[in-house]
């Protein structure tokens, strides 16, 4: 099932838009020549760009409901999709087949070998991630756990000024995250 965005939050740019491609794929379904289906598409551009350049909004939003109820009426009743999309018929259908991130890291030195830049720029993802991490924790704990009293950092149980909180990741802990 396609993912469904309330109207609402919409500008009226993006709607059209949205209701111009919604057309062409309908009108994809309809037309399964490809010169016909282009013939038809141009007409369609065509009708779009009459009021491209309407300046009055009232005018625009009537013009875009009214295609909008065009559009209901001469939609394809069973329009193409295409299979890897929501509501396609392979649709997350190999997602059980995917091996996660995390078993490229048991390969044997020989078989990373045979892909050298993938596994050095692998390296890096990993030596950023793990930084960014610590950063992240870092920051995290410093603010819940501290607060600051005219630019003095102090503990919010005890009146005591403590120095700055470093976290590093224990041998275990980080082996699991990695």
């Amino acid at each position: 099932m396609a993912l469904l965005v309330s109207g609402v939050y919409l500008t009226h740019q993006q709607k059209v838009l949205r209701l111009y491609k919604r057309v062409l794929r309908h009108l994809e379904s309809w037309c399964v020549h490809r010169d016909k289906y282009r013939y038809f598409a141009c007409l369609m551009r065509a009708r779009f760009e009459e009021h491209k350049n309407e300046k009055d909004m009232m005018k625009a939003t009537q013009l875009l409901k009214e295609a909008e109820e065009e559009f209901w009426y001469y939609q394809h009743p069973q329009p193409y999709i295409f299979p890897d999309s929501p509501g396609g018929t392979s649709y997350e259908r190999y997602d059980c087949y995917k091996v996660p991130e995390w078993c490229l890291d048991d390969w044997h030195p020989s078989e990373k070998a045979m892909y050298p830049d993938y596994f050095a720029k692998r390296e890096q993802w990993k030596k950023l991630r793990r930084e960014s991490w610590e950063r992240e924790v870092r920051s995290t704990c410093t603010s819940i756990f501290l607060r600051y009293v005219d630019g003095v950092k102090f503990s919010p149980h005890a009146e005591v000024q403590i120095p700055d909180m470093t976290v590093t990741l224990g041998p275990y802990f980080s082996d699991t995250l990695w």
